[in-house]
């Protein structure tokens, strides 16, 4: 049987070369260490693992998620043990709660295809989500702003792909703030 990722895991980028390389050579080595979180038959933890899983020819091992917010499992599961700029954690809890919002509009066929409870009063407030993202409110509010305004743009920040001033500059329309070249030193 093949799996796809839940939206939420989505959010967050993907492993790849060298890295990738190595978690499946690690697989490859001493097999899957720590089984891979399932939810409705979707990712909800362990998109790279089950890849390098595959990739290395490797049976996963699974386990169904059984807490109450699917919203904040994902986000405490992967959003502070990867290595990304603080625009980059504040695009995804600002992109996850939308999603969650979304995910209540509507009843329960919101819900039909990636199941569970969904929450989004713990991301309530933008104090709330720089919590969560662990930035300043300020780069969470920007982040809002993006997600908000495009969230195909806010994926982008949350996958490394466009940095969160250039992209709260996108949103507002103006040109993106451009790093002054420090002066050379004179000659003497």
């Amino acid at each position: 049987m093949h799996y796809e990722l839940h939206p939420l895991c989505t959010l967050f980028p993907r492993m790849g070369g060298a890295e990738f390389d190595s978690l499946v050579a690690d697989i490859k080595t001493n097999g899957l260490s720590q089984p891979i979180t399932l939810h409705n038959g979707f990712i909800l933890d362990g998109g790279n693992r089950y890849r390098a899983c595959m990739e290395a020819g490797i049976e996963p091992r699974f386990v169904e998620f059984e807490g109450a917010s699917v919203v904040s499992f994902v986000l405490s599961a992967n959003l502070h043990r990867r290595h990304m700029t603080a625009g980059q954690q504040a695009a995804i809890v600002a992109s996850a709660q939308d999603w969650a919002k979304a995910q209540t509009k509507g009843g329960d066929r919101g819900n039909q295809h990636t199941g569970g409870k969904v929450s989004a009063d713990t991301l309530a407030t933008a104090e709330d989500r720089a919590a969560q993202a662990g930035v300043s409110i300020a780069t969470q509010k920007r982040a809002d702003k993006v997600a908000k305004a495009d969230p195909e743009l806010a994926k982008q920040v949350a996958h490394g792909e466009e940095s969160l001033p250039k992209a709260v500059a996108k949103v507002e329309g103006r040109k993106a703030p451009v790093k002054k070249p420090e002066p050379l030193p004179e000659d003497p």
